[in-house]
């Protein structure tokens, strides 16, 4: 089975400001170039000759989550240099506004090999507790925009904070999205006639190289990031709308 990563902004510590959302939360996630060098460098070694795929036999996939402008400012570049390809999920309400892609870095993207997929317009830190009409409006109005930039069907998306649940997957689905890609770390794609929904496991900035590459590997050891998802989980649905205020101490506790 394939690893999927979920990787945010690579961006150096002092620059965290310039690439995607900011803020204690979203610094978790933010990765330095050193470290992704490395982790790349690392897969590579572990898996010569390997590229990553979606496709179940590949050992790793990676993906990168907001739009922020490392995308195409650094992200791009050091996959090319292994000849690799990404997925990226972009918010799109935030297009051209600071610190994330433009129109034409998102063509540029996608010219260059990668796939585009939507991680709803306004990204709400809880999407599942939304109305229905408010999920599905996030989807549908995210694809749309994508597909008028990119001039191709769209049919990926990630969901923002990760949890999925019902109404998020049938809104998904309604939209016109048949791959949905989850927070929850796991190696399981749940699949339907219509659409396959398939877990990630997410990179900190804390994270040592070398634990990118004991994930690929299948290292169950290595697998801590799943405590931080059952812990993120029960907190979601504990502490419901107080929740993104202590999420960030949660995820620093099990970095």
């Amino acid at each position: 089975m394939t690893i999927i990563f979920m990787h945010h902004d690579i961006i150096d510590p002092d620059l965290k400001k310039k690439s995607g959302f900011y803020g204690a939360g979203a610094e978790v996630y933010k990765v330095s170039v050193r470290t992704f060098r490395e982790q790349l460098a690392g897969l590579a070694a572990a898996f010569p000759g390997q590229a990553p795929a979606l496709d179940g036999k590949a050992p790793f996939f990676l993906t990168f989550d907001d739009g922020g402008v490392s995308a195409t400012e650094i992200v791009a570049g050091l996959l090319s240099e292994y000849g690799w390809s990404g997925q990226f999920f972009v918010v799109t309400g935030f297009i051209g506004m600071p610190g994330f892609m433009s129109a034409s870095g998102l063509r540029a993207l996608k010219a260059g090999g990668h796939c585009v997929g939507t991680h709803t317009v306004s990204h709400p830190d809880r999407l599942r507790a939304l109305p229905y009409a408010h999920i599905k409006r996030e989807w549908v109005e995210s694809r749309a925009r994508l597909q008028d930039l990119l001039g191709c069907d769209v049919t990926s998306g990630s969901v923002p904070g990760g949890f999925c649940n019902r109404p998020v997957r049938e809104a998904a689905i309604e939209a016109g999205l048949t791959l949905l890609m989850t927070s929850e770390p796991t190696t399981r794609c749940y699949a339907t006639a219509e659409v396959t929904i398939c877990g990630r496991f997410a990179v900190l900035g804390r994270d040592e190289p070398k634990v990118a590459v004991a994930l690929a590997r299948r290292v169950h050891a290595r697998r801590i990031k799943a405590w931080r998802w059952h812990t993120l989980s029960v907190a979601k649905s504990a502490l419901g709308p107080v929740y993104p205020v202590v999420r960030e101490g949660l995820l620093r506790l099990h970095a």
